[in-house]
């Protein structure tokens, strides 16, 4: 069961907040190791506490200022201007506890920053207690010109070595621009427990060994359950509620349990009931492949003139069932009608009808408010999230937990609740925020589309992909690259429910990762079409797909092949024997047609039963939306 908190809003909301010391001095909020944590307090042109730093290497001028003309929250920040390839930072010094699992949040806006030649950013440098320089930890970088931007929030956390005694935090610019830093929180991270009992027919189990998958923030936390089954894993830092813990002894069958949430200063309980038996013989891997013929056309932004009709009627009954509330697109939930309401007061009374204003106000919102998780599961060790959707679908070592994608994956209405989002949670959000404010949305894999008309008659689906406008937009300061495309997908939904990659139906929640869907382009030509067909009859041999041939050029005809895949882990299944894997299939429009070739593979061949196409046409809207069927006879794998 999930446990669900708005506490990411109350974080941010105590960014800002100053306790007010006898000296003068503030300490930001409450747990906060940084004193003038918002360089209001100083004197002589100097903030108290911070420190101008001018590090190795590089040529040209540096000017540190304590600015009292720029600021996010009261009437001062800190800044750096640089005419060259010089590195400074405004640096305070800390004591840290070794081992222990930190979060850093700051304010920055940039101006200039140059792209080739450098980047502004957070920083940490951790030290022994004899000064020596035991790791540095950049958060991700900045360049170009934007207003002040929360970098990162609270989510983003790491952990001090085991040797550090002290930390440098630093507001850090390399090469020319300027930078500002403000309202700057490091502090260690909440932490609640894990704790409840292994039994195996309700008799306790000694000896058996839990642990939380994936090593949180590169340390394992794990324990063994004592003589009356009961175990207790403490330290554990506050992260999403996707927390993945397991049990295991030999003899027994082991047992995950997912969508765990840690309570700041509590405990979350769970119980594990351990079988007699031994663990599932292998994972079982499916991978899928089709082969399109595709024309790549840009297209006319929205229209000129496209305007919002008052009522639905006022659409082609073809879209209308995209302004539909799902259990995925949540657009009648209280809470995303309350977030609807908010963007649409933003926008100048005279624009609320006009479909590019209103569909921008979303694109921004979401863009400045919500970041791509893959900063939390980038692979950078020193901050990796095991609780990251980044992590848990697509990296090395990751796991997710449940029936399927859909099952596992925030609904619109949950995103709200988190600063960070993957591809199809931004898509997800995007629509059910349309949908609120009466513009037909859908959504596939990573990016939603909304319908823009100027008359029933004259109308078009226009892209909106917020992960890469969120990513554009904290990288360079640049917002609107994601905005306004309207290129079609390879496949769209004819329900108001949107694609995945894929989906399967196991009868009880279980461990799952993917690849993330990826496609090879080959030449248009006859040529090119050998080559695609011989090296789909390779990925059905191999499961590995070769690399394409050519690239996308917009408006020349190209070969692609679609590939997506996942490994589904079986120890939680007991009864269910027959598993029904799906993947999307070519949708045909003007840019994409269907060759009817397609493949796929997987590591067990003598599990298939059988294979099927399954068409899915939902008058009146248009189209026919399709899958493919791989069905499974699990019995071989389950050995006990």
């Amino acid at each position: 069961m999930r446990i669900r908190s708005r506490a990411f809003c109350g974080i941010l909301g105590l960014l800002s907040l100053g306790i007010v010391c006898g000296t003068g001095e503030t300490l930001s909020a409450a747990g906060n190791l940084l004193w003038n944590a918002a360089a209001e307090f100083g004197s002589g042109g100097t903030p108290n506490a911070w420190t101008p730093v001018t590090l190795p290497g590089g040529t040209g001028a540096i000017e540190f200022v304590w600015d009292d003309a720029t600021a996010h929250g009261g009437a001062r920040s800190l800044r750096i201007s640089a005419k060259g390839s010089r590195r400074a930072a405004w640096q305070q010094t800390v004591p840290v506890q070794g081992g222990a699992v930190y979060t850093l949040c700051g304010y920055i806006a940039l101006e200039d920053v140059d792209r080739d030649r450098g980047e502004c950013r957070l920083q940490v440098v951790f030290r022994d207690a004899d000064g020596g320089r035991l790791q540095i930890v950049d958060y991700p970088g900045h360049d170009g010109s934007r207003p002040f931007e929360l970098d990162f929030s609270a989510d983003l956390k790491f952990r001090a070595p085991a040797e550090a005694a002290r930390a440098e935090i630093r507001g850090y610019l390399e090469g020319p621009g300027t930078a500002w830093f403000d309202d700057f929180t490091f502090a260690e991270a909440p932490a609640g427990e894990i704790v409840g009992r292994v039994t195996s027919g309700g008799m306790p189990v000694a000896g058996a060994r839990v642990w939380i998958h994936g090593d949180p923030w590169g340390a394992p936390i794990e324990t063994v359950s004592g003589i009356d089954g009961s175990y207790r894993l403490g330290g554990i830092p506050v992260a999403y509620p996707r927390y993945i813990v397991l049990a295991a002894k030999d003899g027994y069958r082991t047992v995950p349990q997912g969508e765990i949430a840690i309570l700041e200063n509590g405990s979350t309980t769970v119980d594990f009931e351990l079988a007699p038996g031994i663990d599932p013989l292998d994972d079982l891997d499916v991978r899928y492949g089709f082969l399109a013929a595709a024309a790549f056309q840009e297209r006319e932004d929205v229209p000129e003139g496209a305007t919002i009709p008052a009522e639905a009627f006022g659409y082609p009954p073809s879209v209308r069932e995209y302004l539909e509330s799902d259990a995925y697109i949540t657009s009648d939930d209280p809470a995303i009608r309350s977030a609807a309401s908010n963007l649409l007061a933003s926008i100048p009374t005279e624009d609320r009808s006009d479909t590019r204003a209103v569909s921008w106000a979303v694109y921004a919102w979401v863009s400045r408010t919500f970041n791509h998780d893959a900063v939390f599961g980038n692979g950078e060790e020193a901050y990796r999230d095991v609780t990251s959707g980044i992590w848990q679908t697509i990296q090395d070592g990751g796991w997710c937990w449940g029936r399927n994608f859909y099952d596992w994956a925030y609904s619109a209405a949950e995103a709200l609740d988190h600063g960070s989002l993957i591809c199809v949670e931004h898509a997800w959000l995007c629509a059910a925020l349309l949908r609120a404010l009466n513009i037909p949305a859908r959504a596939r894999v990573g990016s939603a589309q909304f319908w823009a008309q100027t008359t029933m008659d004259d109308g078009r689906w226009i892209g909106m992909s917020t992960n890469g406008g969120s990513n554009t937009y904290r990288e360079h300061g640049i917002l609107g690259a994601g905005f306004g495309r309207a290129i079609e997908p390879v496949y769209t939904s004819v329900t108001s429910e949107p694609f995945l990659h894929e989906d399967w139906d196991l009868e009880t929640p279980g461990l799952w990762h993917e690849t993330h869907p990826w496609s090879e382009t080959y030449d248009g030509s006859e040529d090119g079409l050998r080559r695609a067909l011989a090296d789909l009859e390779a990925f059905a041999r191999t499961g590995d797909a070769p690399k394409g041939s050519a690239g996308r050029v917009p408006g020349a005809p190209t070969y692609q092949i679609h590939y997506s895949a996942v490994v589904i882990n079986l120890y939680t299944v007991e009864e269910q024997r027959t598993l029904d894997v799906r993947f999307p299939m070519v949708g045909e429009s003007t840019e994409y047609e269907d060759t009817e070739e397609r493949a796929y593979w997987t590591n067990h061949p003598e599990c298939v039963r059988r294979t099927w196409i399954e068409e899915i046409a939902n008058p009146p809207v248009e189209g026919i939306q399709r899958w493919f069927h791989i069905e499974f006879d699990l019995s071989p794998l389950l050995a006990g």
